[in-house]
């Protein structure tokens, strides 16, 4: 007799498909971003600004840093029903400009030496 092999659900999880012609609504899409954004511990989204469109997601707004672009930008992309991911968002900490007169960075900051160029 052959060997029965056998076929655990588990294994198939990431098969799962709607059926034909199914999309999700745009509240949906919205509703479950904005849980995904509020059950991440360490994003701050309250300068989060998002709309849903025919299933792509319009961000905008302002968060602390690159960091949090990316990860409202990661959720976002991650919810099934999206199509397409517009970031406008923007960060409220700017990189550090220099002036040319003192020395710009975490060295200068730190009390180590600056470098001359």
């Amino acid at each position: 007799m052959g060997e029965t092999k056998r076929v655990d659900a588990q294994d198939h999880l990431s098969e799962v498909r709607e059926p034909e012609g199914y999309r999700r609504s745009d509240a949906e899409i919205a509703k479950e971003l904005c849980e995904c954004l509020a059950d991440d511990v360490g994003l701050d989204a309250h300068g989060v600004e998002l709309e849903v469109r025919d299933g792509t997601v319009i961000l905008s707004g302002v968060v602390r840093n690159d960091a949090d672009v990316k990860r409202v930008e990661i959720h976002a992309c991650a919810l099934p029903g999206v199509t397409l991911v517009r970031n406008d968002l923007r960060c409220h900490q700017s990189a550090p400009v220099s002036d040319g007169r003192s020395p710009a960075g975490a060295a200068s900051k730190m009390g180590k030496p600056s470098y001359e160029r």
